[in-house]
C-alpha cells in the first residue's frame, strides 16, 4: 500500500451553478482556521493557473484557445495537501505512491519539501522529478489522454521511499487535479484521429469515466 495520509480542497460554488448539488461541502477545521481559508486560495489560484495552461494545450491542439474554459468552470477539482509520514519500520514492499496515472485532466504539483517523485520516460525509465520553489510541474491525466486519442500521454508516476538515512524524515506535497464539470464530453477529438483510424475509445462523459475509475481502483462501490 501507499504510506501516506491527505485532506480534500474540493470545489466552492459561489455563483449560484446548480452543479453546487454535486459537491459535498469542504469540511472546516475550527482548530486551524487559517487552514482553510489559505487552502481555498490555494486551490482557487492553481484553477487559475490550470486554466491557463489548458489554453496553451487547445492552442496546440489546434483548436479554440477557450475550448477548456466552460468545460472546467466549477469542475470538480481537488486540492491534495498530502503527508508521507516518516518511515519507522522496514517497508517491505510499500512505497509512498505506487506507480499510477492521474484520473483528471492535467495535474499541477508545486515544490515538495523533499525529493521521491518519479516519472516514467518514453524509453521506459524512471527519472526524478524536482519541483523547485518557484515553478509547476504538471501531469497529463487519462482525461486528457483520452479525448486526444493518446496524441498527449498520461503521465505515469510514483514517489519512492527516501535512502534508509531520511527515513525519519516526512515529505509534504500539494498536488492540484484539475477535474472537469461531470458532463464535459471525453469523446476523441476529431482533428485527434488519423484519417480513416479508429478513434482508440468509446465515447463516454467526464463524470462517468470518473466513475468508472473510482470503482476499478476500490473507492467507490
Amino acid at each position: 500500500g501507499d504510506l501516506k495520509e491527505f485532506w480534500h480542497f474540493g470545489q466552492e460554488v459561489i455563483d449560484g451553478d446548480p452543479i453546487k448539488s454535486q459537491y459535498p461541502d469542504n469540511v472546516f477545521t475550527k482548530e486551524t482556521p487559517e487552514f482553510h481559508e489559505v487552502g481555498l486560495k490555494a486551490y482557487k489560484s492553481l484553477e487559475t493557473t490550470g486554466k491557463h495552461m489548458l489554453r496553451a494545450i487547445a492552442i496546440f491542439l489546434g483548436l479554440d484557445e477557450s475550448f477548456f474554459d466552460g468545460k472546467i468552470h466549477n469542475g470538480n477539482s481537488i486540492l491534495r495537501p498530502i503527508h508521507y509520514p516518516p518511515i519507522t519500520n522496514e517497508p517491505k514492499s510499500a512505497v509512498r505512491a505506487g506507480q499510477h496515472e492521474d484520473i483528471n485532466l492535467i495535474t499541477l504539483l508545486i515544490g515538495a519539501s523533499a525529493d521521491g517523485l518519479e516519472v516514467l520516460n518514453k524509453d521506459n525509465e524512471w527519472v526524478a522529478v524536482t519541483a523547485l520553489p518557484d515553478r509547476i510541474v504538471v501531469n497529463v491525466g487519462d482525461m486528457l489522454q483520452r479525448l486526444t486519442n493518446d496524441r498527449l500521454k498520461s503521465t505515469t508516476h510514483r514517489v519512492v521511499n527516501p535512502p534508509r538515512e531520511k527515513w525519519g524524515t516526512s515529505r509534504f506535497s500539494i498536488p492540484f487535479f484539475l477535474h472537469p464539470r461531470s458532463d464535459m464530453r471525453l469523446d476523441c477529438l476529431e482533428n485527434c484521429i488519423e484519417k480513416n483510424q479508429t478513434p482508440n475509445y468509446s465515447p463516454i462523459s467526464a463524470g462517468e469515466f470518473l466513475d468508472q475509475r473510482l470503482k476499478e481502483i476500490g473507492l467507490k462501490k
